[in-house]
């Protein structure tokens, strides 16, 4: 069975990375995953979300929303615990967990862990789900699959600077509902989609209420994670699809080609054009 295949049967799927690992361990990916990287010996460089992040012993990467991950750089020493876990399955394993840990793992997707204790500790969380997607445990199986995945990004917030005071502040309230379900709409409908309207009116509350909700959960308006989302999309198809750009704009809702270039001029500092010329195709 591929990583692929285990990731939508499970909803996730843990392993180890290293140069001897199979070939799907390192082919790229190109779905709604979130990805957690823990490396532990020697170094790689890997790509995700047309980033290059260069890990050494003790780096821990966590990148959601992945549109693209392969490995660029390997040593021959090189091994990492791998985690990837489709993006509504995260989202339904963290409702509660406060926003503000979320935050600090987007905004520092890779850190360094020194305390040996910590990083022998979230091995052992990863090597748990390991376990795990291999057993058979009945009822009580997601309960603990849920558990050790919350563990695990508990304790990565936390390494990322987050106060143990806060812990007593986790809630699960209807915010935390309509900020799930919000981003899961985004993701179904964002390519013919960018108004904060529309989303409102599928979640059945106003514009206004949506965008407090975001803020309150993530830091950032209800359109700026449209935003988000949806040049996210638009890179993924200027540089894998081989479309062009104008097909590209009429097909992700825009009025023309130049209404996209604007709007990607502003998210990246760079025109389409620009953009995929720099760009490395995989």
């Amino acid at each position: 069975m591929s990583h692929r295949e285990r990731i939508e049967q499970n909803g996730y799927y843990a392993f180890s990375l290293s140069r001897s690992s199979d070939a799907n361990a390192t082919t790229p990916i190109e779905a709604k995953y979130t990805a957690i990287v823990l490396c532990t010996q020697g170094e790689a460089t890997i790509e995700c979300n047309m980033e290059n992040y260069t890990l050494h012993a003790g780096d821990c990467l966590c990148v959601g929303n992945v549109i693209y991950k392969s490995t660029v750089h390997m040593s021959d020493d090189f091994k990492a615990r791998v985690l990837i876990s489709k993006s509504a399955f995260a989202l339904d394993t963290i409702v509660g967990i406060p926003m503000g840990f979320m935050e600090m793992i987007h905004t520092r997707p890779c850190v360094n862990i020194t305390d040996s204790s910590t990083l022998a500790l979230l091995c052992n969380y990863i090597d748990n789900l390991d376990l795990l997607q291999h057993m058979q445990l009945g009822n009580r199986h997601k309960e603990l699959v849920v558990l050790t995945f919350r563990s695990i990004v508990l304790l990565m917030a936390m390494i990322r600077g987050g106060n143990g005071s806060d812990m007593g502040k986790m809630v699960y309230g209807q915010g935390d509902i309509y900020f799930r379900n919000f981003i899961e709409l985004i993701d179904d409908h964002v390519k013919q989609e960018h108004e904060v309207a529309f989303y409102a009116s599928k979640l059945n509350i106003t514009p206004k209420y949506l965008s407090e909700v975001c803020k309150l959960k993530s830091g950032h308006k209800a359109k700026e994670i449209i935003s988000s989302f949806l040049i996210s999309k638009i890179k993924q198809e200027m540089v894998v699809s081989g479309k062009s750009i104008k097909t590209i704009a009429y097909e992700y809702g825009f009025a023309d080609q130049s209404s996209m270039g604007k709007f990607f001029s502003k998210m990246t500092g760079k025109s389409p054009g620009d953009f995929r010329k720099g760009a490395v195709k995989p």
